[in-house]
């Protein structure tokens, strides 16, 4: 009998240690298993940070596709240049811009976003802005002057320190970049300049850029669509007009014409003109400045509507040539000068300040009172 007293207690006594091992393992493996998911939720943890924070670098920053020739000469247009072909990031909603290209500068203004622009090459006496611009522009307290369109004040830019640096093709020479570059290490220089080959297109992707930059897309929205609108509009009128037209340039005494393919070539692939002249076959695409002609060019092509832009009254301060200059003896039997169907441009909308969105809707404008004067019974 004590035999098997003694056998019942020492087997309930390995029954206990045994349960009270198996207590133990459950406990470990509880405890391992715990472990294991917070760490894997902090590691998700750590992930999912990281992924916002790239989020987040990325929003503070918008890509740019800066292609542009930097050139030897005046322009880019002598010697062999430098073909830039990048993409940069810049900073959104970035308050230190500096613009050299005025046309650019009017699509900020359409936008509401002229308050971070910090200086631009409004010349002496703020002669380089058009009327377009000006009013906006014209407070020397709230936009540092930084000279001419060739010739930049370097020491002011250096004093702004600005992080972007929209230029032109004026600026796009090797030696006024090397400058810029100079006077703002910080900063990143595009070019911004609309071509002349998808001018309208151009001032229209750069609206949407800058909008997109800002985060005011819905704004640029509508202005591009409301440029599209006008456009039509004048096209159709054009179209309807059937009236050869002329471009002519004036700079001093002097006769320029601006045909198909050159400065001005979107007159007729956007507003659908045709040209009254045509380049003699050995000459090239007309260039900046246009072909030089006389009044026996104008007699001979015998345009219905003559458009007038005064390069000389762009890029000084002195009045507009009067279309009085385009008549005599040679010319008395035009049809435009006849019928008065001489219109003159806005010289700094069209020469210095084109290439944005107040001041290409400002041509489209110019563009329609020509027509309509010109068609008018």
């Amino acid at each position: 009998m004590e035999f098997k007293r003694l056998y019942l207690i020492l087997t309930m006594a390995v029954i206990l240690v045994l349960a009270a091992c198996s207590g133990g393992s459950e406990e470990d493996t509880s405890t391992e298993e715990g472990s294991e998911e917070t760490s894997t939720e902090e590691s998700a943890g750590e992930e999912t940070a990281d992924d916002e924070s790239s989020e987040e670098e990325s929003a503070d920053t918008i890509a740019y596709d800066n292609q542009f020739e930097i050139g030897t000469g005046e322009r880019g247009e002598e010697g062999q240049g430098t073909q830039i072909d990048e993409t940069v990031e810049l900073p959104k909603n970035s308050d230190k811009v500096v613009i050299f290209d005025l046309g650019v500068a009017s699509t900020f203004a359409a936008l509401g976003l002229e308050e971070n622009i910090m200086g631009l090459p409004k010349g002496e006496n703020n002669a380089s802005l058009g009327s377009t611009i000006s009013d906006v522009y014209e407070s020397e307290e709230d936009y540092v002057n930084l000279g001419g369109l060739k010739e930049p004040d370097y020491e002011a830019l250096a004093a702004l320190d600005p992080e972007i640096i929209m230029i032109h093709g004026r600026q796009s020479n090797s030696n006024v970049v090397g400058e810029l570059e100079k006077a703002a290490p910080n900063a990143e220089i595009i070019h911004v300049a609309a071509d002349n080959s998808s001018y309208f297109e151009d001032v229209k992707e750069m609206t949407m850029f800058i909008g997109e930059m800002y985060d005011v897309q819905d704004k640029a929205q509508e202005l591009v669509d409301d440029l599209d609108s006008k456009l039509a509009e004048v096209n159709e009128k054009v179209a309807a007009s059937e009236l050869p037209m002329l471009f002519v340039q004036t700079n001093g005494g002097n006769l320029s014409f601006h045909g198909v393919g050159g400065r001005y070539d979107f007159l007729y692939n956007d507003f659908g003109f045709t040209s009254a002249g045509e380049q003699e076959e050995s000459e090239e695409a007309t260039d900046g400045h246009g072909n030089e002609i006389s009044f026996e060019f104008i007699a001979e092509t015998n345009p219905g509507l003559i458009l007038l832009m005064d390069r000389g009254a762009a890029v000084s301060e002195g009045e507009a040539t009067s279309s009085d200059v385009l008549e005599n003896e040679v010319t008395s039997g035009v049809d435009a000068i006849e019928e008065d169907n001489v219109y003159e441009l806005n010289p700094q909308n069209w020469y210095l300040n084109a290439g944005g969105y107040l001041t290409a809707l400002a041509q489209v404008e110019e563009i329609n009172e020509a027509v309509d004067a010109a068609t008018a019974e």
